[in-house]
């Protein structure tokens, strides 16, 4: 069989890795989230090559894409005795309420931790029905509102929200899938869900229905935005949605936990984000359309320590 030499063999070899022990296994999200499909794009960049026992090769993926429950999960997963778990995509806002956690609790999960990578900005959804009175944040007092279980970035955003607004809204902890789900049967009012738009869950939903939906803006009351970042999502992002409407947006990074990964594992992780960014205007073009709002190379390490 005809060997295929790739870039990340050779610097396999100059390293003296052991190609076939060296996939690097990535936590992402939900089978039907944005996460996984930018780890499947990048993936589509850094295959490299892994020996058989017969001297034959076969193409094994660069990264051992995993999904999970959310970026809630990723954290506990990153923190925890698993050595195969080291590497997270996660929203920006769940790593500092972990921080935040720490130093209520006198611990240090965070200490370890360290950005690879920026990736998109994520847009906070506030999704209700086209009839609701809900048409802001600040008409949700009173109401249900879907935030997401604990294992979902989405959860930590909205009791952030929901802290700091002092918008009093009763908290349904149900999973986005879920929320969907008790939306149409009237269990609940509303559901916030952080996601790249336009979200498939949602993209889905037909416009001929007797069922009409919308999103509502999401507004900084009492300075719960500050800082986070101004968004719109224009209308048409979802067919049956017409308006333009302002929202706010999470950064999602790239975690790793340095004390679980090899000196060899981190020239390979170096080497995942060089090749991302020298390949970030492919990924814009042929890749997820979320790519379009990624900023690789920009990171300000006075934010969050990067490797």
């Amino acid at each position: 069989m005809k060997k295929s030499i790739t870039f990340l063999t050779l610097l396999a070899f100059v390293l003296g890795i052991n190609v076939s022990q060296s996939q690097i296994r990535v936590l992402t999200g939900s089978e039907h989230g944005t996460y996984i499909e930018l780890a499947n794009d990048m993936n589509k960049l850094l295959p490299y090559e892994s020996k058989l026992e017969n001297n034959d090769t076969v193409q094994v993926p660069f990264l051992k894409v995993k999904g999970t429950a959310g970026s809630a999960a990723n954290f506990d997963l990153i923190i925890g005795p698993n050595k195969d778990d080291k590497v997270a995509f996660m929203q920006l806002d769940v790593l500092f309420a972990k921080k935040m956690e720490d130093a209520l609790n006198d611990t240090k999960y965070t200490d370890k931790l360290m950005i690879l990578m920026p990736l998109n900005v994520e847009a906070i959804h506030l999704f209700t029905k086209g009839k609701s009175s809900i048409n802001s944040l600040a008409t949700a007092t009173g109401k249900t509102i879907g935030i997401g279980n604990n294992l979902e970035g989405t959860y930590a955003t909205a009791m952030y929200i929901q802290t700091v607004s002092k918008v009093n809204w009763r908290n349904r902890n149900i999973s986005t899938h879920e929320a969907l789900k008790a939306l149409l049967l009237d269990k609940i009012d509303a559901f916030f869900v952080v996601s790249t738009p336009p979200m498939d869950m949602l993209k889905v939903l037909p416009i001929n229905t007797r069922t009409k939906f919308k999103l509502v803006s999401v507004e900084n009351i009492n300075g719960w935005a500050d800082y986070y970042t101004p968004m719109t999502i224009p209308a048409g992002t979802y067919n049956w949605q017409k308006t333009d409407v302002s929202t706010y947006g999470v950064p999602s990074v790239i975690v790793v936990n340095m004390d679980k990964v090899s000196d060899e594992e981190k020239q390979l992780l170096l080497q995942w984000r060089a090749n991302t960014i020298q390949n970030l205007e492919n990924l814009k073009a042929n890749g997820h359309p979320t790519w379009k709002t990624a900023t690789i190379s920009e990171w300000d390490s006075s934010i969050w320590p990067q490797m």
